[in-house]
């Protein structure tokens, strides 16, 4: 699931009158005397991966041992089966606060009290620029148990199954009369109900289907006697298909479906440039599984850097060495990473999305500027400097 981004207005940062501020990185040794400035971090991003895992449960015709003999049909499912379909699988991008970068601004240097009067947009988690707020970043909780399922009730399942359970039996009974010398026979019928067969039952639907058929043939191709409206032909015809399709469930069986949503993370780290990571273990019996099941095949995000920075980065270090200037606010420079997903051989999922930790990270002039940076990777959007 996308996490929609709401704040489409980018605040500004504005350093006002102030022209002298000095920008310091904090990390566990860091000593900051001053007590005029304030605290701010850079993005980083963490990957998530939306899975959509659909169960199909095909659940066998209580006639379907006799598909074959009354219907000429060879591949009716003869008993229950359940299979699970990677179905869908998305990829996305969320900027959180990363911990290795934040920073103080010192404004005890500045020159006027008006010019400590200094504004910056900070989101509550002080990332230089408003991101996603909490309700749109709410992690939804992995769904690892499956859901109970109802018993099937086949009288509702397959409604024609449903029928007359009874069938009158006929035996003829011979009695011996012996009247003296002369013995005469006499014949009774007697009648009882009796359970049908299930082949009986399977026979008796068999041919209430050839019926169907018939009827439904002759009101398409107007052989009845009355002349119906075009309203009252499709009606007749729906429900006829409708009776069909319920009775081949008989043989056929039916399949139900059932979708459980997924979500994982991925942290991608600044070191990594080309990497296959194992995302969860999925087993088409089983969906879903631990790690240590032995029933399944692990399936992988493969991480690959466009590494478009990598001559950027070295020309930075560079001019650090030979301008030794105060620096002012930092902020990142993303670079590309494309993502896939495949279970073994087959790609499942595919995207590309600028990752803030995998670029560089530089400065502006410590002077007076106005700033708007993108939210979701802490890359200069607009910048003005005086």
């Amino acid at each position: 699931m996308r996490i929609p981004i709401y704040f489409r207005i980018i605040p500004l940062f504005l350093l006002g009158a102030c022209s002298q501020y000095q920008v310091i990185h904090v990390d566990e040794s860091t000593t900051i005397e001053s007590k005029e400035g304030y605290y701010y971090s850079l993005p980083r991003n963490v990957v998530t991966i939306d899975i959509n895992v659909k169960q199909i449960t095909k659940i066998s015709g209580p006639y379907a041992a006799f598909a074959s003999k009354y219907l000429g049909i060879k591949d009716a499912p003869q008993s229950n089966s359940t299979n699970f379909e990677l179905n869908d699988i998305k990829i996305n991008t969320y900027a959180e606060p990363d911990p290795s970068h934040y920073y103080f601004v010192d404004l005890s240097k500045c020159r006027s009290k008006k010019g400590q009067a200094m504004m910056m947009s900070l989101s509550e988690a002080s990332l230089i620029q408003d991101v996603n707020d909490n309700s749109d970043q709410q992690i939804q909780k992995e769904r690892e148990e499956k859901k109970e399922k109802n018993d099937i009730d086949y009288s509702e399942t397959f409604k024609y199954f449903a029928e007359t359970n009874l069938i009158e039996k006929i035996d003829t009974i011979v009695e011996e009369v012996t009247f003296d010398t002369a013995t005469i026979e006499r014949t009774l019928l007697k009648r009882s109900l009796v359970e049908k067969t299930i082949e009986q039952k399977a026979q008796e639907a068999a041919n209430l289907l050839s019926k169907i058929k018939v009827q439904r043939l002759d009101i398409i191709t107007g052989a009845q006697e009355v002349a119906y409206s075009d309203a009252t032909v499709k009606y007749m015809s729906d429900q006829l298909a409708a009776m069909e399709e319920e009775i081949m469930q008989l043989f056929m069986g039916i399949t139900q479906t059932e979708v459980f949503q997924y979500r994982y993370y991925y942290l991608p780290e600044s070191e990594v440039y080309s990497a296959s990571i194992p995302l969860f273990k999925f087993s088409k019996s089983e969906g879903i599984v631990k790690e240590n099941n032995s029933q399944g095949e692990m399936v992988y995000i493969h991480i690959d850097r466009a590494r478009n920075t990598t001559q950027l980065e070295k020309f930075i270090e560079k001019q650090k060495e030979i301008d030794q200037s105060e620096d002012g606010l930092f902020y990142r420079i993303p670079e590309y990473a494309k993502f896939t997903i495949k279970e073994g051989e087959t790609l499942k999922a595919e995207a590309s999305f600028l990752i803030s930790q995998f670029g560089v990270i530089t400065s502006l002039p410590a002077r007076q500027v106005k700033v708007q940076f993108y939210p979701n990777t802490g890359a200069i959007r607009k910048v003005q400097i005086h």
